[in-house]
Formats: structure tokens, sequence, C-alpha cells
């Protein structure tokens, strides 16, 4: 059974952000508890989410309409170059599209208490086993699942750019 631990860090979810960092232990299901408050807002009304590989590592949660809606529009434009020729010489390229979105996303439900369980390619992808922790951080548009090495790798990465960024993003 997934252990409530209490957040690392925590931030209100403010305007629809995801935000904070908890650390979440996978049972022997390979399921992991949610935070509540973002449960709810990635299942909405469709009791699912989409987990999307995102890097070794590291899966990102999305609401399930959100994420079809992202993908619809980009499959249609690329579909519409397609069918115009624009395409023609790149043709590897969207092969290589072809097979990235035919195994980097899967539709998984979000059951009693914020559990999702993590699905084959995507624990493998994590480099994860049962029992073991991750940690569930929110990135701001969805949350993120990570292997605590590969988070503490990333977050040490970029942390000494965040002034920077977020001096960027808000002015």
């Amino acid at each position: 059974m997934p252990q409530n631990h209490e957040p690392i860090c925590d931030a209100p979810n403010n305007e629809g952000l995801y935000l904070g960092e908890w650390s979440r232990s996978i049972d022997e299901r390979f399921r992991v508890s949610l935070p509540l408050e973002w449960a709810s807002g990635l299942a909405a009304s469709s009791g699912g989410c989409v987990l999307a590989k995102e890097r070794p590592g590291c899966v990102s949660v999305w609401n399930s309409k959100q994420w079809e809606s992202w993908l619809a529009d980009g499959v249609s434009l690329v579909k519409s170059k397609i069918q115009s020729g624009r395409l023609a010489g790149r043709l590897d390229q969207v092969q290589k599209l072809g097979r990235l979105l035919s195994t980097r996303h899967r539709t998984v439900p979000i059951a009693g208490r914020g559990r999702l369980a993590i699905p084959d390619s995507f624990r493998e992808f994590l480099e994860i086993e049962a029992g073991e922790n991750v940690m569930v951080v929110g990135a701001a548009v969805c949350v993120e699942i990570w292997h605590p090495r590969r988070w503490s790798e990333h977050i040490g990465e970029h942390m000494p750019g965040f002034r920077d960024l977020f001096n960027q993003l808000a002015n």
C-alpha cells in the first residue's frame, strides 16, 4: 500500500498550477498515490489520466481532455502537412514521430485514494521496482513521477538557472 508522506515542499494549487514535491512508495501492484487534490483535477470527469514518457526516469501525468486536445491538434497539423506534400522529404522524421507516438502515452484510470497503476513499459522507463520510492512533482501544467536519482540529477542541473527562468517567464 502506498504510504502517505508529508509533502517535502508544498505550494497551493494556484490558478490550476500543479506545484509541490512528494516522496511516494510504489506498492506490490505498482500503484502510486497522487495527492488527492491533484488526482481529482487530473481525472476530472473521465476518471482517468494520461501517462506520457518524458525522459528516462520520468513520466508525466496529464488530464485526459487536455492531453487529447493537444495531441489531436498536433496530429491534425502533421496529417495536413503529409497530405499537402510538405513533409515528403522528411518521411524518416514522420515515421520516427509515429513510433514515438505509438509508445509514448497511455490512458490509465485513477482509482480510490488517488492511486494509479503504472503499466509495464512505463515502469521500465521509470527504472522502478515494487517497494521503491518515487518522487511526485508538480510541473505547473502536469504532474511528473520521477525515479529519485533521476530527479536529484535533473533538479541539480537546472536549479542554478531557476531565478533567470522565473524572471523570464514572470516578466
